[in-house]
């Protein structure tokens, strides 16, 4: 079991009492911008507008959590540089692994949570937010849809994913490069494994052969189930062109799509980058570590924060850059996004074990 010391729970407190403080004061700023920009455009009622607030503020952590972790760590290393805190911890037998595994596990173990969180519902407050902002509710209708499924080609004329409901479905069925039937249903509603089709007109169509032969049979019902894993929400995500769509929906389209013609590009984009971005936190966190001075006396310690600090604000924005190169199709993901994180990674172990530093 692992055992924490009373010198690491010290550098763990101060280093998540930084990080709530800097997220806090990051979120405040981006909902407080958003607000001014679009208030004119929300509506009227108090409670959408608070909803709206509090979606922006959930959303932004994609964007903040990354910084915060990174810029906590300047934080707590500075804070110990100037108190000497770093020195005392020295001379009583602390190594400088011991500061970078507390920064490197905390920021890590943060991440990972964030990561797991980004596979829920929670990655969609963006767009109940816009729901708000450009329909007044929280709701998210998608029209005119025309999707390839297997041997169907499926038209919905209205979807809605936060409900599970879809209005106006019809569904072609090709047999032999022929069409075989032809599905029309007023209404539809996932159950979470297949589509519960309603009021539902079923037109057969034998296969042509000669003249003269069988013509076509109509058939109408109450209900029918079809279109087994056929999601509303990864479908509307997709085709919308989204940016934000979770984990779990990104991994159920690769497999969904993996025998379709349907290009998936977007989707790994979107997926390496929910897992590789917060991972890069913890990587700085080591390299912070390993360069950080040990005594104000050593180094300037106004110059050691403002350069990690413009650092951190350029590798970030060029990872984010990247990352909206590969969401384009400008690029493969797996260049944009893997590539880089990989050798980042070599390079930090590289760096750390060159610094003869025992984690």
């Amino acid at each position: 079991m692992l055992k924490i010391n009373l010198l690491q729970r010290y550098i763990i407190s101060i280093y998540i009492k930084n990080t709530a403080l800097v997220a806090a004061a990051l979120m405040v700023f981006f909902v407080g911008n958003d607000l001014i920009n679009n208030l004119g455009s929300l509506p009227d009622s108090v409670n959408l507008v608070f909803l709206y607030a509090l979606f922006r503020l959930a959303k932004s952590l994609e964007v903040v959590l990354p910084l915060s972790l990174i810029f906590a760590a300047i934080l707590t290393q500075t804070a110990l540089i100037r108190q000497n805190e770093l020195v005392a911890a020295h001379s009583l037998g602390a190594s400088r692994g011991l500061i970078l595994g507390v920064l490197f596990g905390a920021s890590l173990i943060i991440s990972l949570a964030f990561i797991a969180l980004q596979a829920t519902q929670f990655a969609y407050l963006g767009d109940y937010a816009e729901s708000i902002r450009k329909r007044g509710a929280v709701e998210s209708v998608t029209k005119d849809l025309f999707i390839r499924y297997d041997n169907r080609f499926i038209f919905i004329r209205e979807l809605k994913p936060l409900q599970n409901e879809a209005i106006g479905i019809d569904v072609l069925e090709i047999k032999n490069g022929d069409l075989a039937r032809q599905i029309s249903a007023k209404r539809g509603v996932f159950d979470g494994d297949e589509w519960l089709l309603k009021e539902i007109t079923i037109v057969h169509k034998p296969p042509v052969t000669a003249l003269g032969g069988a013509g076509s049979r109509v058939e109408r019902l109450e209900s029918l189930r079809e279109l087994s894993g056929f999601r509303p929400d990864v479908m509307e995500t997709i085709y919308e062109q989204k940016i934000g769509y979770n984990i779990t929906d990104a991994a159920r389209a690769l497999r969904l799509f993996a025998e379709q013609s349907v290009n998936t590009e977007r989707i790994r984009a979107v997926l390496y980058a929910a897992i590789v971005i917060p991972l890069f936190s913890p990587l700085f966190a080591a390299i912070l570590a390993v360069f950080s001075p040990i005594s104000p006396r050593l180094y300037n310690v106004a110059i050691f924060s403002s350069l990690a600090v413009l650092g951190a604000l350029v590798a970030w924005g060029a990872l984010y850059a990247l990352a909206q190169v590969a969401r384009n199709g400008a690029t493969l993901p797996e260049i944009a996004l893997l590539l880089p994180f990989a050798i980042s990674s070599i390079a930090t172990i590289y760096i750390v074990r060159r610094a003869t530093i025992t984690l």
